[in-house]
């Protein structure tokens, strides 16, 4: 087998479209394939030069075998603004084909080339493949905390999965949920942990200048943090996205921090069922204004009317301030993976991977939610 590597443009776009055919029968999410043609796909080269993404196939002949997509990105680590990329949708045909298992190893080898600033975000667990592969070749990996705060304790119960494993789970669960006992626990617990929370949070349509002024004291408050100034907030969440929630938190005037939030009704989805899915996707604050500005914006997003709000937060000080704000953790599936270089740079691991601010907003976005 001979491979080589090619960005991904118009010329491959029936190679594309076969590969994903071969391989969908084994794969059970319709968004691991890659776009039917390269301007389809989210942040596509060209378009912003401070953030975007590439496609890089492995062909065989002109036969596509695998691929993977990069997104760029600055980032400030340690305070220096420097490119980072987010190594992201690693596909193969091993998957299929035996003969192609090596693609997987291929490609990795391939992104490390071209960017050794490298880090994967999401993955579902330790356990998936492309995790192993990442921990053979030396990369460190965190599991980026899970938080969910019950907002209507009756439909969490009648709804989330890990919690109706069993015809007896689910009995109990279906009992507390329609004699509303479910409801008045649920509440008395919202009532116990709600912090008094001394800011406001007011909606906004788009970032202004504000942004940057927060952005540069934040910058240098975090081991690792990608830019989010207002240009870059304003491509990531923009103004004619309908879908997005935008809260910029002051307390006296003074500009502590902001959040970006989703609020979707969910449909048969593996965890959450048919329930109302909130969802703090970013933020951004120094991170002695964390629980601040998180409080504030919880207290928002339950008018909602959420069943659920769920979070992921890998700082130590907004993991802190979700549990001020009366969530709780949960198990997570959201895996942080730093190659060898970006590790070095984070370095000691345990103390430098929980200075970093990364969350849903970093990788591939707020995908499934």
């Amino acid at each position: 087998m001979s491979v080589r590597f090619e960005p991904y443009t118009a010329q491959h776009v029936d190679a594309v479209r076969a590969f994903n055919q071969r391989i969908a029968p084994w794969i059970d999410d319709p968004d691991l394939a890659f776009a039917e043609h390269p301007l389809d796909m989210w942040l596509p080269q060209g378009a912003n030069p401070d953030i975007f993404q590439e496609t890089y196939l492995a062909l065989e002949d002109d036969a596509v075998r695998g691929g993977y997509v990069l997104k760029h990105q600055e980032f400030a680590v340690n305070g220096e603004v420097r490119r980072v990329s987010s190594y992201r949708l690693p596909l193969s045909e091993g998957i299929v084909d035996r003969n192609y298992v090596s693609v997987g190893l291929l490609t990795l080898r391939h992104a490390l080339s071209l960017q050794p600033l490298l880090f994967s975000l999401g993955m579902g667990s330790m356990d998936r493949p492309v995790v192993k592969m990442q921990k053979a070749a030396g990369w460190s990996q965190y599991g980026v905390p899970f938080y969910f705060r019950v907002v209507k304790g009756s439909a969490f119960l009648r709804n989330i999965a890990p919690l109706r494993t069993s015809p007896a789970r689910r009995l109990v669960a279906d009992v507390a949920a329609a004699t509303g006992l479910g409801s008045l626990a649920f509440g008395a617990i919202r009532l116990v942990r709600r912090a008094p929370v001394p800011g406001s949070a007011e909606r906004v349509l788009k970032f202004g200048p504000w942004a940057d002024e927060l952005w540069e004291r934040c910058r240098e408050r975090y081991k690792l943090i990608a830019v989010r100034d207002q240009r870059i907030a304003n491509i990531l969440y923009p103004e004619n996205d309908a879908r997005f929630l935008r809260w910029k938190v002051t307390v006296g005037g003074r500009v502590a921090g902001w959040a970006v939030c989703l609020n979707t009704p969910m449909h048969g989805h593996k965890q959450f069922g048919e329930m109302r899915v909130a969802t703090i996707v970013d933020c951004l604050a120094e991170p002695q204004d964390a629980a601040l500005v998180m409080g504030a914006v919880t207290r928002e997003l339950e008018r909602e009317g959420p069943d659920l709000i769920i979070s992921n937060q890998m700082h130590a000080s907004w993991s802190g301030a979700l549990h001020a704000a009366g969530f709780f953790p949960g198990p997570t599936n959201f895996i942080f993976s730093a190659s060898k270089k970006l590790a070095a740079a984070l370095a000691p691991w345990d103390e430098g991977v929980v200075a970093g601010h990364i969350n849903r907003g970093d990788g591939d976005g707020p995908v499934h939610l």
